[in-house]
């Protein structure tokens, strides 16, 4: 074809290349600066653009030096840079920057360069394409945004009254001077997230509340004014009173924006007297009740809680301000708890009162009465509940201890008073007088009544054999003074155990008063207790320093009584040592079944 081109054919298509002619009347329009150098950087073309640029003509520059044409030749740094842009491209490197030139004595263009390299068909670089275009215009409205950008920052950061600015990214981006005080508690703050800032210096719910109005006037651009905002700093505990109110603004680069005014009316003396008068009644009625009192979102998180609440569940306030109620409710309880809730967030109940279990912090469960109410808002609307907590843990333990003792002293008195008819029984047969019949049963008596002492003293239903063998002992003379020594732990024992072994430690008792160490002055009674395996106890009864000792070939009553309550109640063995210098019975009590 002619100038327009040259067909080349294939199997599927024809494929159309630019004549030379069509190529220069392509570049001539455009418009950027464009032209061709051998990789010496001799220049061998330039297009229309780039020549009237300079107010040349074709036969000014072709076959020059590229740094010695148009406007290089002005500024020897200009030139330098320029070469070394050729070197690399000829090197098979792309080369981008940009380059401030004098254009004339008062004009300057600033020009973004590109130099590629153009390889041949066999790889070797054959000519370099410069190509340039003139951002001037770009760079002065770059300039212009940010000399912008300056004055707003500027105006906005030496300003005497309250503003701060939040960008798109809902960040605190300038903060003036008058506002530093407000934002006191919060370090650093510039970059901080708006959210996290209020939360730190605002208490619940009114953080939550302005954190909503502030991503209101930025989605939607509708204002906000609040003119009298009174609250308690949860940052620094100080009252602070404000007017406020939220714009959204254009920020210099273009994006979305909003700006808080604010004045400080905390130092007005109209609000003082208001304030303080406010702020006591609060503190009396919430901080120093007697019971903890919380304040509830709908969500069920917690957005304020007294000392007493924080003493009852042993969490601090800042652990409760990050918990629901949900969290920390007896699994057991919660859906009766929940249920109730639900009827409130639909108005069918104002309030309710509930005996619950909450789960505290070290784990233990305590017993409350719980009242709840609710606020609403002018729409019927649920804006929070209040939480009114009694420990009630000492009274349901009370209560169900009780419980217990009643039906353990239901069942000890069935046993005891078997225990007593069969021991007057026994008493009997092997008693040659009355006299000796009442002398030894009331003994036993006796030894059964302390072991009731014993246990019923604690309130727990149980007692620790310390005190039992003391109690035995008692007496004779033997407790409390230098013939009795107690060593080993102090072991806990149920009512049952407590009465078999208190009329062993009375036969023990009688025996030595009789025949062993405490029937002279000089004589002591060791007792040694062990724990040896589990719900094994082993104590040890060892009499010194009374008359010589030896078996009497006769199992009296006590022996038997000895044996048979060692085998039956306490699950265990007596072992009796007839040594010369004093009698020592190892008795074994075996798990309780």
């Amino acid at each position: 074809m002619d100038d327009i081109g040259q067909p080349v054919n294939s199997a599927d298509e024809t494929v159309t290349h630019p004549s030379d002619a069509r190529l220069r009347t392509i570049i001539d329009r455009s418009m950027a600066f464009m032209g061709a150098l051998t990789p010496a950087g001799i220049l061998t073309e330039a297009n229309e653009p780039a020549l009237r640029a300079a107010g040349l003509v074709r036969d000014e520059v072709i076959g020059k030096p590229f740094w010695d044409t148009y406007w290089w030749n002005y500024d020897v740094q200009v030139q330098d840079r320029l070469k070394n842009a050729i070197a690399r491209a000829a090197q098979g490197e792309t080369v981008r920057y940009e380059e401030d030139i004098r254009v004339t004595d008062d004009r300057r263009m600033v020009i973004a360069f590109q130099i590629s390299p153009y390889r041949a068909e066999d790889g070797t670089i054959a000519e370099l394409i410069p190509s340039g275009i003139d951002i001037t215009e770009h760079k002065r409205n770059e300039r212009a945004a940010k000399s912008a950008r300056d004055t707003f920052e500027n105006m906005v950061k030496n300003s005497p009254f309250g503003v701060f600015v939040v960008d798109a990214d809902f960040r605190i981006s300038l903060v003036a001077r008058g506002a530093q005080k407000a934002f006191r508690g919060v370090d650093p703050l510039i970059g901080r997230d708006l959210a996290e800032a209020l939360r730190t210096i605002w208490p619940e719910p009114f953080a939550t509340e302005a954190i909503g109005h502030f991503r209101r006037t930025l989605a939607t651009g509708e204002p906000h004014h609040e003119p009298s905002t009174v609250e308690t700093r949860k940052d620094v505990g100080v009252v602070e009173a404000y007017d406020w109110q939220t714009e959204r603004i254009i920020l210099p680069d273009g994006s979305n924006g909003v700006v808080c005014h604010f004045y400080d009316l905390s130092e007005h003396e109209k609000y003082e007297s208001a304030l303080r008068a406010s702020e006591a009644k609060f503190r009396a009625t919430f901080e120093n009740a007697a019971v903890g009192i919380g304040h509830n979102a709908p969500d069920g998180k917690w957005l304020r809680v007294n000392q007493k609440l924080c003493d009852i569940l042993g969490y601090n306030s800042e652990e409760l301000i990050n918990m629901t109620y949900k969290d920390i409710t007896h699994p057991d309880d919660l859906a009766a708890d929940m249920a109730l809730v639900e009827r409130i967030n639909t108005g069918a109940l104002d309030e309710f009162q509930i005996k619950k279990r909450y789960l505290r912090k070290d784990g233990a469960t305590v017993w409350v009465n719980l009242t709840v109410s609710c606020v609403r808002n002018d729409g019927g609307d649920l804006n929070y509940y209040i939480a009114v907590i009694e420990d009630i843990s000492e009274q349901i333990a009370a209560q169900q201890q009780e419980q217990l003792l009643v039906r353990e002293l239901n069942h000890r008195i069935k046993n005891t008073l078997a225990t007593v008819q069969a021991m007057a029984s026994h008493t009997l047969r092997n008693a040659a007088t009355p006299e000796e019949f009442r002398i030894a049963f009331s003994g036993r008596l006796r030894a059964i009544a302390s072991a009731h002492d014993s246990i019923f003293e604690t309130g727990k239903g149980s007692a620790d054999m310390k005190s039992l063998i003391e109690s035995q002992l008692a007496g004779y003379g033997a407790a409390g003074g230098d013939r009795l020594l107690i060593r080993g732990p102090n072991i806990s024992l149920t009512a049952n155990r407590a009465h078999g072994l208190g009329l062993i430690l009375h036969e023990l008792s009688t025996n030595a008063a009789k025949y062993g160490a405490l029937s002279n002055d000089t004589g002591r009674i060791d007792v040694e207790l062990r724990q040896t395996g589990q719900n094994m106890t082993e104590l040890i009864w060892t009499e010194s320093g009374g008359p010589d000792v030896s078996p009497s070939g006769r199992q009296g009553f006590g022996s038997r009584l000895i044996a048979t309550t060692i085998e039956q109640t306490l699950n265990g063995t007596a072992n009796f040592d007839y040594r010369r210098d004093g009698l020592q019975v190892t008795l074994r009590l075996g798990p309780e079944e």
